[in-house]
C-alpha cells in the first residue's frame, strides 16, 4: 500500500507555516510550565550544547506537549482548510491569524526575560569591577579542609509552618541555619538564576550569559575555585548526581580546577545494582550520599588538605520520587514528600561526616528558587524569597551582618577565606568576602543595587566575552 499526500502546494505552505508558529508557541508554554519563567540565555545555552544528558522525562515530555501536539494539529489545520477554503475562502486567513493570536497570547502571558540575549548597549563594567583570581593575592595560615554542598532549590520560606505544617519542610536545614552562621538576604539574580549559573557564579564570581555560537563551552577564559585550592597545596574533588554531559558540567568543573570528577554516569556504573530513578542518566540523593562515603572516609584518611564539592537534585523541577525514601518512611506522593526526604538525607549525611572530620568546614549554599508542584505554588506569591545557605564550623564570621544583600558570585570568596585563606582586598570575581575581617567591603548589591546590577552585568563587555569564550573580541576565529 503506497501512501500519498493530496494536499496542494498552498495547503503545504499553510502547514509549514502554522507549524512554526505553533512549535514556537507550544515551547514557550512548556518552557514556563516548567520552570515559570522563559529565559532568552538559558534557552540560547541549551541550543548550544546540545541535548547531552538532559533527563528522559523531560526530553519525553517535549516531543509529545510541544512537536507532537504541533504537528498534529497543523495538519488538521491544514486538511480542514484543504477541504473547505473553495467554499470559505477567508478560511485560512482565519485559521493563520488564529494561530498568532495563540502565540502572541503565550509571549503575553509567560515571565519572558530577555537577559543579556539581545543587549546592545556596551560597558566597562567588567573592566572595572572583576578581580582575576590568578593575579589576586591569597594566603593561607591555617588550611581548613573544607566540604561544599550545592542544594538544588532550597529556600529559606521551606521553614515557613503555616505554609507546610510543623517543621516545614527542611526542619533540619533550618536548625542547621539557626545553629551556625546563614546569611538572610542571599538572593538569584539574573545570570545565577539555574543551576549551571549559579554554580558558576560561586565557583568563579562570575554570572552566566550567552555570549557566543563560536563556543559550545563556557568560560574558557576564566579561572576558577578548584584552582586556588590546588595552587595552595588542597586535592579538589567533585562527586555529583546528573550527567556530566549535562551542561557540560564535568568538563567546565575541571576547567575550573577539579582534579578529581565523579558524575552521575561514572557512580552509576560502579553500582551492582538497578536505580528506579536515573535523573539526567545519572543517580539520586540518597545513592549519591550513601555509595562516596566509602570514598570521602579515604579522602579524609589522606595525607592533603581537601576541597569537596558535592551537589544535590532530587527536588529539580518537579522532583524524583524513589524508593529510598520510601524506605526511609517518606510517602513520595508530593514535592513535599521529596524535600523532607532530602532534608533527612542531607542531615545523615552530614552528621556522618562530622564525626568522620570535626575539624572541617561545611557549607552548603541553595543554587536557585523552586520552581514547579504544589510549593512553588504556596510560594508564588511571596515577595521576597532568599536562598538557605549555611556555614558550620568556622570561625571566620565572628560579628558578620547576617542581613546584608548577598548573591552567588559572593561566595566564591568567602568560601576560600572560610578555609582559612585570606585575599588581600576582600574581593574575587565579582564577589566580595562576606568574613567579619572583610565586613568594610561592600558587596555589589550594596553599592549598585539589584536592578541596575542585574542591568550593567547584562550589558555587553568585551571582558566579559573573553572571560567567557576564550577569546578577544579583536581575534579572528577559523
Amino acid at each position: 500500500m503506497r501512501f500519498r499526500c493530496n494536499l496542494s502546494r498552498k495547503a503545504c505552505m499553510r502547514f509549514s507555516l502554522w507549524l512554526v508558529i505553533l512549535l514556537l508557541a507550544c515551547s514557550i508554554k512548556w518552557v514556563f510550565k516548567q520552570f515559570h519563567r522563559v529565559n532568552m540565555d538559558e534557552i540560547a545555552l541549551v541550543l548550544q550544547l546540545g541535548p547531552g544528558g538532559v533527563d528522559g522525562g523531560l526530553m519525553w515530555s517535549f516531543i509529545k506537549k510541544v512537536i507532537l501536539r504541533s504537528v498534529f494539529w497543523s495538519v488538521v489545520l491544514a486538511w480542514v482548510c484543504e477541504k473547505w477554503d473553495k467554499k470559505y475562502k477567508f478560511l485560512p486567513w482565519l485559521v493563520t491569524v488564529g494561530v498568532i493570536g495563540v502565540l502572541g497570547l503565550r509571549i503575553f502571558t509567560a515571565n519572558i526575560q530577555l537577559g543579556s540575549f539581545f543587549a546592545s548597549e556596551k560597558s566597562q563594567f567588567y573592566e572595572q569591577e572583576y578581580v582575576n583570581p590568578e593575579n589576586a593575592h591569597i594566603s593561607f595560615k591555617k588550611k581548613r579542609d573544607v566540604l561544599l554542598i550545592v542544594l538544588e532549590s532550597v529556600e529559606k520560606k521551606f521553614a515557613d509552618e503555616e505554609l507546610f505544617g510543623p517543621g516545614g519542610l527542611t526542619p533540619n536545614i533550618t536548625r542547621l541555619e539557626n545553629n551556625h552562621i546563614s546569611f538572610q538576604k542571599y538572593e538569584q539574580l539574573s545570570g545565577l538564576s539555574h543551576t549551571i549559573a549559579a554554580i558558576t557564579g560561586m565557583t568563579t564570581g562570575l554570572p552566566l550569559f550567552f555570549s557566543s555560537y563560536r563556543n559550545v563551552e563556557k568560560m574558557l577564559g576564566a579561572s576558577g575555585i578548584g584552582s586556588v585550592f590546588v595552587k595552595h597545596g588542597y586535592e579538589t574533588w567533585s562527586f555529583f548526581p546528573a550527567s556530566g554531559q549535562f551542561s557540560l558540567k564535568e568538563n567546565f568543573l575541571k576547567r575550573m580546577g577539579f582534579q578529581h570528577v565523579y558524575d552521575g554516569e561514572r557512580l552509576r556504573s560502579m553500582l551492582d545494582y538497578e536505580l528506579d530513578v536515573d535523573p539526567f542518566d545519572g543517580i539520586d540523593d540518597g545513592t549519591l550520599f550513601t555509595m562516596t562515603r566509602p570514598m570521602i572516609q579515604e579522602i579524609i584518611d589522606g595525607d592533603k588538605p581537601y576541597f569537596i564539592l558535592m551537589e544535590t537534585i532530587n527536588t529539580h523541577n518537579e522532583g524524583y520520587f524513589t524508593q529510598f525514601c520510601r524506605d526511609l518512611g517518606f510517602e513520595q506522593e508530593n514535592m513535599a514528600d521529596i524535600a523532607k526526604c532530602q532534608d533527612k538525607i542531607l542531615a545523615d549525611f552530614i552528621d556522618w561526616f562530622r564525626k568522620q572530620d570535626p575539624d572541617a568546614v561545611v557549607i552548603l549554599i541553595d543554587d536557585h528558587v523552586q520552581r514547579s508542584g504544589e510549593i512553588w505554588d504556596a510560594l508564588k506569591d511571596v515577595e521576597s524569597r532568599p536562598l538557605a545557605n549555611v556555614f558550620i564550623n568556622t570561625n571566620a564570621f565572628y560579628g558578620v551582618d547576617i542581613n546584608r544583600p548577598v548573591a552567588a558570585v559572593d561566595f566564591f570568596p568567602t568560601i576560600i577565606e572560610s578555609a582559612g585563606g585570606r585575599i588581600r582586598g576582600c574581593r574575587l570575581g565579582l564577589g566580595t568576602a562576606l568574613t567579619a575581617r572583610c565586613a568594610d567591603v561592600q558587596t555589589l548589591r550594596e553599592r549598585y543595587g539589584d536592578a541596575e546590577l542585574q542591568r550593567i552585568m547584562e550589558q555587553r563587555n568585551d571582558l566579559y566575552y573573553q572571560l567567557a569564550t576564550g577569546i578577544k573580541q579583536n581575534e579572528t576565529v577559523d
